[in-house]
């Protein structure tokens, strides 16, 4: 049996309710991933079967401990239960699948910079302008389209033909960008009536965490698996969905007690997390939402120390305040940095936090950071080299084929498929089959490109292959010969730093490859080694070690989910929370920045620090600045007014290096 003593009257309710649909309002920090692991553990217990159980979420932190927790209850390996975020369980179907559409099963998924480099190689060969163009928001053009978000207006309509193109372009590159991770497993279960059958007669019972996230697409494929057997039970806070940018549809509740109307609703509100205070601060402030579930969260830790707001006077001087904090409580009350979170609601408020760290020598760490492997530079000469090490590498080698432009377009291209299909060998083949084949069907342009291709992997193949120790010196001289830099300098006309900066990430990748194949204790210095080397370091997935000793710096998006110690919530400002930008979009949006302050509050578990500032400069120019509205909306009887913090006096600062001297000496 699994232990129950811990959960409370509504947990419970929720753990043992298994048949049918359920609904559970889980507000925050209360306990939700227990109740959720202690579901399926008690599924295991009743005899239902691993495979036929299937719990979705949105990070694949968030699954791993999903994981390991029932692991740890149950006692068993689970090999066969399916815990996975939304977009992996949709690669799996599509790995299964993708061939219902026309796709071969080694598909690629192209990320942001992958997406923008393919539009900009569609753009180049129909002719498209795209000089003015931001492709950050062409992106996000595209993904609304695709995803059913938005349709074409007058405003838009210019980019119609690009984005049909840059579709076809997708599946002839054999690759699926982030939205065809949901769109294509529907279409293949809509398309495809035998094939849902089967997921459904497999995944008898459905579990959705943090439901309120969910966008109209997820809700779609969630509801085409559970009207199955309608074992489906979804797990969120309608107080803490605050992803509506990125697709989340807030009406998914209110779908989900339409289309299940037999449901079971369960509230959970003893908060298990934060102080009274702290909790009275958050329900005083989304208790002005009116498009809610009403809840009231409570918890058994009585009082707590109030929330303190403090008025620098402007971003340095706030930066200062909460550095100067961090270190007085680690010296005070031994408080640790990672037990410290430091939230913004922008990225841009970050710059002089981290100068203020920097100056004092402060460990932190910024959420939410692109690997330097995932940079699209480096990608592209990690691309190449497995092409070297592996010509028959299909996904790579479509990643360089272009990569600098080298005239081999779409009709080219297609014929390179067919011709891989039609023969089962891999396009490298296929391309030296078309080159050498009498008659030759291609122009005699694109044959010539196509041949001055063969040749150059042909030659690095055979020096890459031979040349022990000489692996960095024969990658200078690809990225020379393929002339990378003038690639570089033509993709960033308008930005020669921008430029530099890419081409610098490239000389440090060839730097670290010379530096390891130097290495006396490198025992088998090929290529091959190499790169298996590079993509287990590519992961980034941090463990806890890697976090251990560092105050944690991200926006309030980026902590959801996660809880600490003491918070730091910077530019409580209007015009930043609320974030006028988005109160420019539609006066509702209040309610969901009003959320985004909510779930910033709940981060806190024993105290949270607030700080408004007098002016702050935006773009070169000094601004007077108001405090956020939000603020009013707390009690004012929680807040405490901070005017500085006083510096340690000489016997606190003795006793601190004695607590130190004693801790090394015990070490």
């Amino acid at each position: 049996m699994i232990a129950e003593s811990r959960l409370n009257p509504e947990q419970h309710r929720a753990v043992d309710s298994i048949d049918g649909p359920l609904l559970i309002i889980a507000g925050a920090g209360s306990g939700k991933t227990r109740v959720v692991t202690m579901r399926i553990a008690r599924m295991l217990e009743q005899g239902i079967p691993q495979n036929a159980i299937l719990a979705l979420t949105f990070t694949n932190k968030a699954a791993r401990e999903m994981e390991m927790r029932v692991r740890e209850m149950t006692k068993k390996k689970l090999s066969n239960l399916t815990i996975s975020t939304f977009h992996a369980f949709g690669v799996h179907v599509l790995k299964q699948s993708i061939h219902h559409l026309g796709y071969r099963e080694n598909f690629t998924i192209y990320d942001t910079s992958d997406q923008i480099s393919l539009i900009k190689e569609t753009a180049r060969e129909i002719k498209f302008h795209l000089e003015t163009a931001d492709m950050s928001k062409l992106v996000n053009l595209f993904s609304a389209i695709k995803t059913g978000r938005s349709e074409w207006r007058d405003v838009t309509d210019e980019f119609r033909s690009l984005y049909d193109e840059y579709q076809i372009h997708l599946k002839l590159y054999n690759a699926v960008d982030f939205d065809d991770l949901i769109q294509l497993p529907i279409r293949i279960f809509e398309g495809f009536p035998e094939v849902l059958a089967e997921y459904r007669a497999r995944y008898r019972y459905l579990m959705v965490d943090e439901f309120q996230d969910t966008s109209a697409n997820q809700y779609r494929l969630m509801k085409l698996l559970g009207d199955g057997s309608r074992n489906v039970c979804v797990v969120g806070d309608d107080d803490q969905s605050i992803y509506s940018w990125r697709g989340a549809n807030y009406d998914n509740i209110l779908n989900f007690e339409r289309d299940y109307p037999e449901l079971i609703e369960i509230k959970l509100e003893q908060n298990y997390r934060s102080t009274g205070t702290i909790l009275a601060a958050a329900n005083g402030v989304i208790s002005h939402n009116k498009n809610r579930k009403h809840k009231e969260l409570w918890t058994g830790i009585a009082g707590g120390k109030p929330v303190e707001l403090f008025f620098p006077e402007d971003e340095q001087r706030e930066s200062e305040f909460v550095a100067r904090m961090i270190k007085n409580l680690a010296q005070r009350e031994n408080i640790r940095y990672e037990q410290v979170g430091v939230l913004m609601r922008t990225n841009s408020l970050s710059r002089s936090v981290e100068e203020a760290f920097l100056s004092v020598n402060m460990p932190y760490k910024i959420s939410g950071g692109t690997s330097f492997y995932e940079r699209r530079e480096v990608k592209d000469v990690i691309s190449y080299l497995r092409v070297m090490a592996n010509p028959d590498d299909d996904v790579s080698l479509l990643r360089i084929l272009n990569t600098p432009r080298r005239g081999i377009g779409r009709r080219s291209l297609e014929q390179i498929v067919s011709v891989a299909e039609r023969r089962k060998i891999s396009l490298f083949s296929a391309m030296a089959a078309l080159c050498h084949a009498d008659p030759c069907p291609l122009p005699d342009r694109n044959r010539i490109d196509l041949l001055s291709f063969i040749e150059l992997i042909e030659k690095y193949q055979e020096l890459f292959r031979n040349g022990r120790k000489q692996l960095a010196k024969h990658l200078k001289e690809l990225v020379a010969e393929i002339d990378y830099w003038g690639f570089l300098v033509q993709e960033f006309q308008k930005n020669d730093k921008v430029a530099k900066w890419k081409y610098h990430n490239i000389e440090y990748f060839t730097q670290s490859l010379e530096q390891w194949e130097r290495d006396p204790d490198n025992a088998n210095p090929t290529l091959l080694t190499f790169l298996n080397r590079i993509t287990l370091q590519s992961r980034d997935d941090l463990t806890e070690e890697d976090d251990r000793g560092k105050v944690n710096l991200m926006t309030i998006h980026a902590a959801k989910g996660l809880e600490f110690d003491i918070v730091f919530l910077l530019g409580v400002e209007e015009g930043i929370i609320p974030h006028a930008r988005a109160l420019e979009e539609s006066e509702e949006n209040v309610e969901e920045e009003r959320r985004l302050f909510y779930v910033a509050i709940t981060r806190a578990k024993d105290k949270l620090y607030m700080s408004s500032c007098r002016t702050r400069k935006v773009m070169r120019e000094t601004i007077q600045c108001t405090p956020s509205p939000f603020i009013e909306e707390i009690p004012s009887e929680l807040i405490e007014i901070r005017e500085d913090e006083d510096p340690v006096d000489v016997a606190e600062a003795e006793d601190y290096f004695a607590r130190i001297r004693q801790q090394l000496a015990t070490d």
